[in-house]
């Protein structure tokens, strides 16, 4: 009789027991995880994560861990840059420096070591949040993202204050964008997105490493000043200041020298190889991206919409520009794998890159001379920019093979209707 009584309580307990257990596993980080960041607590909020995400089946608190330290990559590159005192004028034009950062007044010298170690520590940490955000499972995943209320400590006074919002910080890019937008700007971040920052992860890895590849300190002990006020240089005579505004010729010497010295002699060969692999599985990544993305049923503040959706940004996406950019990955796929060869521009009188020309261009045949983009990554050597955009500095990597042809980027970037890089950037 004991026996009958008791296996209904026993079972009872186990029921309840189980479901607290997956309340606890399906609790709703997004509050939470919106309260530390707009504080600025990135450190805090990493511990707090880490040890939810220990929970098993708590995919919510890995995708909020992966999302913080991949802000914790971007918060520690913009205060290395804000230490060292960025110059934004010329600092635009770099991808991998392209990050607003406010002017400092009291800038520390900077020397070539310095900036190898930023962006060794920034491949590292994006390293982390990629491998986090690899352990999510993207078939059943959701969280809302307060992105304009993020705060990140750029200026490392332990304080996250409101000039350092997210907002705030790209306003200086935007200036169109108002406080009482930004504070409510809302994403519902799902599957689809952890692939997308998957993606964008292993992109910028690219880009360090393929900087960490080569050895650029004759480059920054000469120009290193037009990216920053105080730079360790043996030329003191550099450190000159430039009254704003006023013609200078030591300017325009300067940026003669920044192009005549894009010679860069390989340093670390295996640095090229990994951004090789970087930029495909980038690739992979944007393909999961739209698998997942096309699965939705929901129009939840999307940021990669399918064509029932709308973009919390307001735009749509149509089957046929998600074909289009499909079809974009077949190609820079095919010729990162050297299928596909870029057409050698001296030999068919002009310089195709994505469907766009310099110069008169001939008619380009599908199979012809180009270069192996392969071959560049896993076989590198020294780096002369200016010869090799030229074409003598690309003879090592020519083949004669199938041509990715400027009507073929033509054709399949027609849907963009001429925004395709906008698209790009956006897509991933």
């Amino acid at each position: 009789m004991r026996t009958c009584l008791t296996r209904p309580v026993t079972l009872a307990l186990l029921a309840g027991g189980m479901i607290f257990s997956a309340a606890r596993v399906k609790a709703d980080h997004g509050p939470r995880l919106n309260e530390l960041l707009s504080r600025g607590q990135l450190a805090a909020a990493e511990t707090e994560f880490a040890q939810a995400a220990t929970q098993q089946n708590d995919q919510q608190a890995r995708m909020s861990l992966g999302i913080v330290q991949f802000l914790q990559a971007v918060e520690n590159l913009a205060r290395g840059q804000y230490r060292f005192g960025l110059l934004q004028e010329f600092a635009q034009q770099i991808p991998i420096l392209r990050l607003p950062v406010p002017p400092n007044p009291h800038p520390e010298q900077a020397a070539y070591s310095d900036l190898q170690n930023l962006l060794t520590a920034f491949a590292r940490q994006l390293e982390r949040a990629e491998k986090t955000l690899g352990q999510v499972d993207t078939q059943d995943v959701k969280l809302t993202l307060l992105l304009g209320r993020v705060r990140l400590d750029i200026d490392g006074d332990g304080t996250a204050s409101d000039a350092e919002s997210f907002w705030k910080i790209f306003t200086t890019i935007n200036r169109g964008l108002q406080a009482e937008h930004a504070e409510e700007f809302a994403l519902g971040l799902d599957g689809a997105d952890v692939h997308w920052l998957r993606g964008y992860c292993h992109l910028l890895m690219a880009f360090c490493d393929m900087a960490l590849a080569y050895d650029g300190r004759e480059w920054f002990e000469t120009c290193g000043h037009l990216l920053y006020p105080r730079i360790d240089t043996p030329y003191e005579f550099l450190q000159q200041e430039t009254r704003s505004g006023q013609f200078d010729s030591r300017r325009i010497a300067d940026l003669i020298a920044a192009i005549h010295l894009l010679n860069f002699p390989l340093k670390d060969a295996d640095k090229l190889r990994s951004a090789h692999q970087h930029l495909l599985a980038m690739i992979v990544q944007s393909r999961h991206c739209w698998e997942r993305a096309l699965a939705e049923t929901d129009d939840d503040r999307e940021w990669i919409p399918n064509p029932q959706q709308t973009s919390v940004i307001g735009l749509r996406v149509a089957r046929e520009q998600i074909d289009g950019w499909h079809a974009v990955l077949d190609e820079f796929g095919a010729v990162l794998e050297g299928k596909k060869l870029i057409p050698f521009w001296r030999k068919y009188g002009g310089l195709p890159l994505f469907g766009f020309q310099l110069g008169p261009v001939d008619v380009i045949p599908d199979i012809g001379t180009g270069i192996n983009a392969k071959r560049f990554f896993t076989e590198p050597r020294d780096l002369d920019l200016i010869l090799f955009l030229t074409g003598t500095g690309a003879v090592p990597y020519l083949e004669e093979g199938p041509l990715s042809t400027p009507e073929t980027w033509q054709r399949i970037t027609r849907v963009f209707q001429g925004e395709f890089f906008g698209f790009a950037i956006w897509f991933n």
